[in-house]
């Protein structure tokens, strides 16, 4: 094709596969804070920059229009951009409303799989053989981008002439919406730009094919950052000769070694397929004969139940045997067992009545154990001083005497302790406690013996010439038989009190016990509700 025989309109076609709808977060290199989807409606301008065709002159000036196809079926058709190298057009905007009637339904998102074919036709008027002769001189003419298609069209002229024409397919554009990328620069600052450009502007910005972007960088145009090959996006890697053989070796090798180990695998699980069902068989007979002692287990015991029965019965039927023999009649029945029925209610009466003594008695030593206390806690008065401090006999005592930090004389905390042993021991004995630790009272020399851990040696409650540690001890034993005593009358042994204030609340339980059980006996016999010897309750 020759200069001279290019007469007429160039166009310029889009044809957009939308076969799936998605957005084109994977595809576009949006800056950050817009968002990544992308539709019909947002390509705001299109736009070719240094227009060159293969056969044109670099002055001639051509007349330009672009087509919008969707799936093979033309949706919008641009105006013509008459007399330019450069042309732009303003999508989906035409002076006739039914040029846009195609764009019904087509507002879909531009997905990753959408691509942008780009065709520049020649109109031609001539016959349709001539057009196919011409197609064939450009095809033995070995073209790079020509196309062998030509098909019929009509062309619109300002006086509503119609001629038919013959579109050839001169310039033939095809990329991907993912190879798009905003351009890096303003439009403005750059000098020169490549042959067939193509801009496309979404939403106010320039998208150019990834392609030009290098083809930028390479001439400096752009600063090489902006490329994705010399750029951190994709970076290249450097490959040797040598560092592929190897690695093929070690493919090799390592195919060969998992050969090896797949054979080994399988030898292995042969090998363990018999051995499981060797076991197998092995198990089964092993239940099979649990499963027979099993049900021999149960045959021995039905056996042995029967056996059991069968003896009762026998038993039974001997005592009938016996009882029709010695001809016992009814009548002697019935009084021999009216008079077990009397036994019975006399043995009841005589355990009734026992049971009466032994609270009467229990009652008795009760209240022989109290008055027992309270004639004690006469001997032995223990009062509250105030301050923590408590006196027995009057002699005052402080827990800090105990402890050793106080100052009192050493022989009144002994005769004051001699008097607590005492008192201990006296109710260990009215109350009938076993002490844990031995109290042997000796007035000021009392001491206090471990039988179990510590059979021979003794812990004293003075001070003077002894250990302070098995002093320590003694009145650490002391406290722990006066806490026995508490839990023997069901009092809170776990009280941190004073030795003295956990013996005065001793004594005061058991006085309090004293009137209480005089006071439920005097209203007893008031109201004469009881019988005589009754026992009341506490």
């Amino acid at each position: 094709m020759t200069p001279s025989s290019i007469a007429g309109s160039f166009g310029g076609a889009i044809n957009m596969n939308l076969s799936v709808a998605a957005t084109a977060s994977g595809g576009w290199s949006a800056p950050s804070g817009r968002s990544s989807a992308v539709t019909l409606q947002q390509l705001s301008g299109f736009s070719m920059r240094n227009l060159s065709i293969y056969g044109t002159g670099g002055d001639q000036l051509l007349n330009v229009f672009f087509k919008l196809v969707v799936d093979g079926r033309v949706v919008y058709e641009s105006e013509i951009a008459k007399n330019t190298l450069n042309p732009v057009w303003v999508p989906f905007q035409s002076g006739e409303d039914d040029d846009t009637e195609g764009l019904t339904g087509v507002e879909a998102l531009l997905g990753g799989s959408t691509r942008f074919d780009i065709v520049v036709p020649y109109n031609n008027s001539r016959s349709f053989a001539d057009a196919m002769n011409s197609f064939d001189e450009a095809d033995d003419s070995g073209a790079n981008d020509m196309t062998d298609t030509e098909t019929p069209t009509h062309t619109s002229s300002s006086n509503h002439n119609e001629t038919p024409m013959f579109e050839e397919d001169i310039l033939s554009l095809s990329f991907g919406v993912r190879e798009l990328e905003p351009l890096p620069v303003a439009i403005t600052d750059l000098a020169n730009l490549p042959l067939n450009a193509c801009l496309f502007e979404f939403s106010g910005h320039t998208y150019v094919n990834r392609e030009m972007i290098e083809l930028l960088a390479d001439t400096g145009v752009i600063a090489p950052k902006h490329s994705r090959r010399k750029g951190s996006a994709i970076p290249l890697k450097d490959y040797s000769l040598h560092d592929g053989v190897d690695a093929l070796e070690h493919i090799l090798t390592t195919k060969q070694k998992i050969a090896e180990l797949t054979k080994t695998n399988s030898e292995q699980k042969e090998r363990i397929r018999n051995k499981l069902l060797l076991s197998q068989q092995r198990i089964a007979r092993e239940q099979q004969r649990a499963a027979l002692e099993e049900r021999v287990r149960i045959a021995r015991a039905q056996v042995a139940e029967k056996q059991h029965t069968l003896a009762r019965l026998k038993a039974v039927m001997q005592d009938e045997r016996k009882t029709f023999e010695t001809d016992i009649h009814i009548p002697k029945a019935l009084l021999s067992t009216m008079q077990m029925s009397m036994r019975y209610k006399d043995e009841r009466q005589n355990i009734l009545e026992r049971r009466c003594e032994v609270l009467r008695a229990a009652h008795k030593i009760r209240s022989r154990q109290a008055m027992l206390v309270r004639q004690l806690g006469t001997v032995y008065p223990i009062e509250y001083v105030g301050a923590g401090e408590y006196s027995i006999r009057g002699i005052r005592i402080a827990n800090s005497d105990l402890t050793g930090g106080g100052r009192a004389d050493e022989e009144m905390i002994s005769t004051a302790l001699g008097y607590i042993a005492h008192l201990v021991f006296m109710l260990s004995k009215y109350l009938q406690v076993n002490l844990r630790y031995r109290v042997m009272p000796y007035s000021s020399r009392s001491f206090l013996k471990d039988e179990i851990n510590d059979p021979q040696g003794e812990y004293p409650l003075y001070k003077k010439g002894v250990e302070k540690e098995r002093h320590e001890k003694a009145i650490r034993f002391l406290r722990k038989d006066v806490e026995q005593l508490l839990f023997s009358r069901s009092l809170d042994p776990t009280q941190e009190a004073p030795i003295l204030a956990r013996l005065k609340a001793l004594t005061d339980a058991e006085n309090a016990w004293l009137a209480s059980d005089r006071n439920l006996s005097s209203s007893a016999m008031n109201n004469n509700s009881t019988d005589n010897g009754a026992i009341v309750p506490r």
